[in-house]
């Protein structure tokens, strides 16, 4: 016999899974489509049905979740393959609903330890984190749509950890590299809760995708339901799939940027040029895990704790992206790692293949660790969220001078074409805010439906 708590905790897998009532295209006429089956489109498919409304969201995956998603089978523990902080842990929407659910969900605070290397000795990086600092209160003052590349002082690029600095700040925050980022985007779109501290991030030991799959899961998708046009010329609109042509007075699409730039989704007639050129300056950004699941023995050895943050010198010089990680080790005392690449570098390796990338990590483990290092790897996977034809990328991010054009992507269309997702939300990047902006455009619709 088992536990009930351990019952329903491996039972979190299935859900994302679950079988979800087909829909008869020829006889649905919905008030609205949703098309998007992530963390946004089941909010607003939620509080859509909430209010009373009828409602079909699609989705070209074969679950849901987008972007939020927790695997087992890989590594026969819980691993999410996207998102897995709880960002802004004290007001996280999302986290405080697990904490609810005691017997389901493990939900902590981020311990944030951290262990340096520099080579194999391990070091108490005073150097790194006083340029890290300095990068931080560059990216805060700077006022400026520009490249913020352009704001670094010349004795920085000499600093000898200012390739692991640029990592940390950059690419491991915002998917980008210092040369193709703005501070600018986060001055005029981040959302600022007036309520003190936001708490830091937190984790959840079944994984965020599960979590949001439980949260959400009396939230029906069509899955592997792929739109091909969305016809908005006469009386509501037609949303054309390839399972068949939905009629309703409303549509949101909550799709990625560089998804909707693919042009795989036609718009008939064509939309304003305005919202064509806010998507295009907000393509996502280069982001992917490289996972390890490493020997017990291996932790023990080093005195790794769980959730630990490793953080060895990267090497490369100058603006180049950096060619290193940020690594959360043993995450959830789950005997995996991961090794989160970001910006150009993640860019290259995901074109190389995972291979070429669970290489590049293991080296660089040899190097810090022995020769020998190999005998505490049992398997390894990487992420290929920008070959994902549903996705293109990890999540929107401004191109230097843009950043003004983020509010055009979240404008509707005609009273009925509505846009949602993680690039419309205050919190942008992260899953909770594309949950919020989920229920501000079900208020948006609801006035005109």
């Amino acid at each position: 016999m088992i536990s009930r708590r351990r019952f329903l905790k491996t039972s979190l897998s299935a859900l994302a899974f679950a079988a979800i009532p087909k829909i008869s295209f020829s006889q649905s006429n919905p008030d609205v489509v949703v098309i998007g089956g992530g963390s946004s489109g089941l909010s607003v498919t939620a509080e859509l049905m909430k209010k009373g409304k009828s409602v079909v969201c699609l989705d070209a995956m074969s679950r849901k979740g987008g972007r939020c998603f927790t695997n087992t089978s890989i590594f026969g523990v819980p691993y999410d393959l996207g998102a897995h902080w709880l960002h802004n842990f004290n007001f996280n929407q999302i986290a405080k609903y697990g904490k609810k659910q005691k017997d389901i969900f493990d939900i902590y605070k981020d311990p944030d330890k951290v262990m340096i290397y520099d080579g194999q000795k391990k070091v108490k990086g005073m150097k790194l984190y006083g340029l890290y600092s300095k990068l931080g209160k560059l990216k805060n003052k700077t006022k400026d749509d520009v490249p913020l590349s352009n704001k670094v002082k010349e004795k920085w690029l000499e600093n000898e950890w200012f390739a692991t600095a640029h990592q940390i700040r950059f690419p491991c925050e915002s998917g980008k590299d210092i040369d193709q980022y703005t501070a600018a985007d986060g001055k005029l779109n981040w959302e600022s809760y007036g309520e003190g501290s936001q708490g830091g991030d937190g984790f959840v030991k079944q994984g965020y995708g599960a979590l949001l799959a439980h949260y959400r899961q009396n939230v029906p998708v069509q899955l592997q339901t792929t739109v091909n046009e969305v016809k908005w010329d006469g009386n509501g609109v037609k949303v054309v799939t390839n399972k068949g042509t939905i009629s309703a007075k409303a549509c949101v699409i909550t799709v990625s940027t560089s998804a909707f730039n693919s042009g795989k989704i036609k718009f008939t007639p064509a939309l304003p040029i305005e919202k064509y050129e806010a998507y295009d300056a907000f393509s996502c950004s280069n982001y992917n895990h490289v996972t390890l699941q490493l020997k017990d023995d291996f932790y023990k050895e080093y005195k790794v704790k769980p959730d630990m943050y490793f953080t060895p010198k990267i090497t490369t010089k100058g603006l180049k992206s950096p060619e290193g990680y940020c690594s959360t080790m043993n995450l959830h005392d789950s005997k995996i790692s991961y090794f989160d690449v970001g910006g150009q570098f993640a860019k290259d390796l995901e074109k190389a293949g995972s291979k070429a990338g669970i290489d590049f990590v293991l080296q660089t483990l040899r190097d810090t660790f022995g020769s020998d290092f190999d005998k505490f790897f049992v398997k390894g996977h990487m992420t290929s969220w920008g070959k994902n034809p549903f996705v293109l990328g990890a999540w929107a991010s401004a191109t230097p001078g843009k950043a003004n054009l983020r509010k055009n992507i979240k404008t509707s269309v005609a009273d009925k074409l509505f846009f949602a997702g993680e690039a419309t939300a205050k919190n942008y990047g992260t899953v909770h805010g594309a949950d919020r902006s989920g229920a501000r455009v079900a208020k948006e619709v609801l006035s005109f439906v």
